[in-house]
């Protein structure tokens, strides 16, 4: 009698997802509470949280809000659950500390008696009309020190939403999915209200261009012609 050989049955083992460095850092720290462990990660976002601030608020405040941003992070730190980046998790931190300062500044000036223009976003300092949505987009923009100055300037004339979404999405290179869990908004939002932020930015940076380096000559000719590229600016 001859026996038939068994069959193999053989099974693929799927491989296991791969942790997120950040997330992996927060485990170590929630499980031992090693200083060192946040410094890690303070080191490697603090110059992306300070730009961000910077386009938010203005002058020595940025330090201090940047500091506080830090503090809030480590004090939320033991909570932090893991269910979304913790870059997106500290740039949502980042957001709300400074449209919480932009919030109490309105305050302040409004019981001093100051005027201000209530047509705008809540805490909104500054700006003006919206410009009307069209195909247009910004342009690559050439980095420079010069044009750097031109362009916080012409950031900072916007409403504090809008320098949020353009800081994100074309300064630090968000996803979209991240700035919509950041701003509390859908995609579609987020996208739309993208768009509307870079045409304002272009109606208001376009009278810039004669004032910096005369490379960017060749960018006026590419903003005309509206080709759908990002805003790039040096650090």
């Amino acid at each position: 009698m001859i026996l038939d050989r068994p069959t193999r049955f053989t099974t693929a083992i799927a491989p296991l997802p791969r942790l997120d460095p950040d997330v992996a850092l927060v485990r170590q720290f929630q499980a031992t509470g090693q200083s060192s462990l946040f410094e890690t990660l303070f080191r490697k976002y603090q110059t992306p949280v300070f730009h961000l601030v910077c386009r938010m608020v203005n002058g020595e405040e940025a330090y201090d809000l940047t500091q506080e941003v830090f503090l809030r992070a480590l004090r939320a730190l033991p909570q932090f659950k893991g269910d979304c980046k913790f870059r997106t998790w500290l740039f949502t931190i980042a957001k709300n500390t400074c449209l919480n300062h932009l919030r109490e500044c309105r305050r302040r000036m409004l019981m001093e008696d100051f005027s201000l223009d209530d047509d705008g976003d809540v805490g909104e300092l500054t700006g003006s009309p919206e410009v009307a949505d069209s195909d247009a987009n910004v342009a690559k923009i050439v980095e420079t020190r010069e044009l750097q100055r031109v362009v916080d300037k012409v950031l900072a004339q916007l409403s504090p939403e809008q320098r949020l979404l353009m800081t994100l999405r074309d300064l630090e290179g968000l996803s979209y999915e991240e700035i919509g869990s950041i701003m509390e908004m859908n995609l579609v939002n987020v996208k739309s209200k993208l768009h509307r932020a870079r045409m304002a930015f272009k109606s208001r940076f376009e009278p810039h261009l004669s004032l910096v380096n005369p490379e960017v000559g060749a960018a006026k000719a590419t903003i005309a012609k509206c080709e759908p590229v990002s805003l790039s600016v040096g650090r």
